[in-house]
């Protein structure tokens, strides 16, 4: 019986709505997501009280006198699941991914039903450039904003409008903002959502 696999089965009530985190509106979806997708930070359960820890940061984040203003390094040598949309090659994590991430919430083509949260945190230049999306129809990823900036490949850089101590727990909801890589959304289109690729332990 030593050998025996342990198989553990858990069975939903309802079938998941997407497995794209800016397109989830539902408990069972966001409990898939956070195993496919990886977030800054996550909470230690063990812990007594309960605290964040660091899952693909590299430590905890650096944070201005007035909690406006939080830099967040990244682990290096942290890789996306293998996937044809990369092309052969290995693809690391990098700060643009987080950045872009959190863009695809405020794109209005993905209809997120997480918006309206995201909204409130006021990230500097981030609702302006979803109120230019709704103008044009299109939400510019290449375009720059103080709210959410990649200072250098593994480093993040996250600026706020009004003081946000608690502004760690939003970067430890890995099973809404972990990092997504662009090319895959680019390469799969409207049939993206079902092809979830991160850097967690699972796949599908």
């Amino acid at each position: 019986r030593g050998e025996e696999k342990k198989v553990l089965r858990y069975a939903f009530e309802v079938a998941e709505t997407s497995l794209d985190p800016a397109k989830v509106n539902d408990l069972y979806s966001r409990m898939l997501t956070p195993h496919i997708y990886e977030g800054l930070y996550t909470y230690d359960h063990l812990a007594r009280p309960v605290k964040i820890k660091p899952l693909t940061a590299d430590g905890m984040p650096e944070h201005s006198a007035d909690y406006r203003v939080w830099t967040v390094k990244i682990k290096r040598g942290i890789y996306f699941a293998d996937d044809p949309a990369f092309k052969g090659q290995r693809r690391e994590l990098v700060a643009q991914d987080y950045v872009y991430a959190f863009k695809r919430f405020a794109d209005p083509s993905n209809k997120s039903p997480a918006w309206g949260g995201l909204e409130g945190e006021g990230f500097a230049g981030l609702n302006e450039l979803r109120a230019d999306a709704l103008k044009t129809g299109r939400l510019d990823y290449d375009r720059e904003i103080d709210g959410i900036r990649a200072i250098d490949r593994y480093t993040i850089r996250f600026t706020v409008k009004d003081p946000r101590p608690r502004f760690v727990y939003t970067l430890a909801s890995g099973d809404l903002f972990g990092a997504v890589a662009r090319e895959v959304q680019e390469f799969y289109g409207a049939e993206a959502e079902k092809h979830p690729v991160g850097t967690g332990p699972f796949k599908l």
